[in-house]
């Protein structure tokens, strides 16, 4: 990127644009590119605290806070009424998790995560070098406060409107503090 570019993008914030205008550009033009295809990521405890520090980075900017005032970050997102960048991405998985489910079993996601679910053979071990947290971990812990397993969650995807209300509870619960 040329270094003209990112003086644009800096001269935005710093504009006279109205504030609700730069809360919707940021909105509608960063978030979504930050967030492609964070269904399907396998997210850890390091990399929330690294996209919710991006977030904050931003909005500060936008905000014109500096780090010398000491505004906590639950402050301004309460002022800003948005949610942090990790728990949109719980929201957006278990759907997607869902979507899988009710797909057609002759499909090759369908299968793998079906095979994924049921437990492997007693002398399978993971490859060397292969991460140990996967996607269906990421889930799972989704759906840990509800005391709901992979299997049974598998199970009750198939409904679309039970898939629904679980979905909502679980987002709920991961948005309370």
């Amino acid at each position: 990127m040329r270094v003209w570019q990112l003086d644009g993008v800096s001269r935005i914030w710093k504009s006279g644009i109205r504030l609700d205008t730069k809360i919707r550009l940021y909105q509608t033009y960063i978030v979504p590119v930050v967030l492609y295809g964070c269904e399907t990521w396998t997210t850890t405890k390091y990399m929330c605290a690294r996209l919710d520090a991006f977030d904050m980075w931003a909005l500060r900017k936008i905000l014109r806070i500096p780090y010398t005032r000491h505004i906590t970050n639950d402050k301004v997102r309460s002022c800003l009424n948005c949610q942090p960048l990790s728990s949109i991405v719980t929201s957006r998985r278990l759907p997607f998790f869902g979507h899988i489910a009710r797909s057609s079993p002759d499909e090759d996601h369908h299968r793998a995560i079906a095979a994924a679910i049921r437990k492997p053979p007693p002398d399978w071990k993971r490859p060397a070098g292969r991460p140990s947290h996967i996607w269906l971990r990421s889930v799972e812990a989704d759906l840990r406060p509800l005391n709901i397993g992979l299997s049974s969650a598998w199970r009750k995807a198939s409904g679309r409107g039970d898939w629904r209300h679980i979905v909502d509870t679980a987002t709920l619960w991961k948005s309370t503090p």
